[in-house]
């Protein structure tokens, strides 16, 4: 099997445009909780392991629990995530 994304590590403009991207979304006024749920689940749709092995770490020491994490991938399905994280879970 192949690839569907290269690893844009090796991309130095690529990484610099995301870099900015995570900065300027981080400084909306967004809880960090919330942020690594939607990251979390965008990358469950995108298929990027390695951003689905990231983002619970990163969203665990932000305070987020193992029951929430285990159940982004069925968010509309469970009584877990608050109104607005629903919303930004349907965003994503």
């Amino acid at each position: 099997m192949t690839a569907r994304i290269q690893n844009t590590a090796s991309q130095p403009d690529i990484m610099t445009g995301v870099q900015h991207l995570f900065k300027a979304v981080h400084s909306g006024g967004v809880p960090p909780q919330t942020l690594e749920l939607v990251h979390l689940r965008a990358s469950q749709i995108n298929g990027c392991s390695a951003c689905v092995e990231m983002h619970p770490q990163i969203a665990k020491k932000a305070g987020e629990t193992d029951q929430r994490l285990f159940a982004v991938a069925a968010w509309r399905d469970t009584p877990y995530f608050t109104e607005g994280e629903r919303a930004a879970l349907e965003l994503a």
